[in-house]
């Protein structure tokens, strides 16, 4: 299914607890400050999360004080404070700003980090195969290998103009959610969602909610960013996607693809 936000000043939920989406278990919210703005967070059962998207932000918690600045999602790796329950989060606007705010259930604790592009690499991945098809930039923020003891795995992916991403097509068992931006208010896409296909646009967000296929393609002219988020189950975190038997052949070793053959 997807979703448009029309983003205001202040909160705009895009998931909860309750409702529609209440499988996902995870509480995601864009938030827009205005300069001196503020917010604090606190949850004796909740990890949070806050990704920056764009301007300038005083980041804490506890005694530990961050400032970060982010000009835009593609030029710029990200900006990530991720802290366990029971842990005081201070945001201050220092210029108009956005940011992601994620939570989910934990009863589990982990070490407050502010992940930054320093410590988040970017990877590319789809180069020279399937004719540049699926170029795209990875950024892996945090994953099961990295905290065992945080029930999400997060990240960003940037599409370049006309390429596809999530492929080969995948699935999980465990749910996901997109959050879209393109480099221009125009921009657009497509998600593919199982046998279903939803134009994307810019603020669009996708809650997956069932265990179906789900590549991502942007169109010409377009580069396309998407922070995405996968809820481990109990018992039963994501460590790997599983990828559709009918396309494996694309990953045979000097595979030729039309017109080559």
């Amino acid at each position: 299914m997807m979703e448009y936000l029309a983003p205001q000043n202040g909160e705009n939920k895009m998931t909860g607890y309750d409702g529609y989406y209440s499988t996902m278990m995870l509480d995601s919210t864009l938030v827009r400050l205005m300069p001196n703005e503020s917010r604090n967070y606190y949850s004796v059962d909740e990890e949070t999360l806050v990704v920056l998207q764009s301007g300038k932000v005083e980041l804490s918690h506890g005694s530990v004080r961050y400032v970060a600045d982010r000009s835009n999602v593609f030029d710029q790796g990200p900006t990530a404070l991720h802290v366990c329950k029971g842990v005081h989060v201070y945001v201050k606007a220092l210029e108009d700003c956005e940011y992601l705010l994620i939570k989910t259930k934990n009863d589990k604790t982990f070490e407050s980090v502010c992940y930054t592009e320093e410590t988040v690499p970017t990877v590319m991945r789809g180069q020279g195969v399937w004719q540049d098809g699926a170029s795209r930039l990875v950024r892996t923020i945090v994953d099961y290998k990295r905290n065992p003891n945080s029930n999400i795995a997060y990240g960003e992916t940037v599409n370049y103009p006309s390429k596809w991403s999530g492929y080969l097509p995948h699935h999980h068992r465990q749910p996901e959610l997109y959050f879209y931006r393109f480099n221009r208010p125009e921009g657009f896409g497509a998600c593919f969602y199982g046998d279903k296909v939803y134009q994307v646009k810019d603020y669009s967000y996708c809650p997956i909610i069932d265990d179906v296929a789900h590549p991502q393609a942007s169109a010409p002219g377009y580069a396309m960013y998407y922070f995405w988020a996968i809820r481990h189950f109990e018992n039963d975190p994501w460590l790997s996607p599983v990828e559709v038997e009918e396309h494996k052949w694309l990953s045979q070793p000097n595979v030729k693809i039309w017109p080559e053959k």
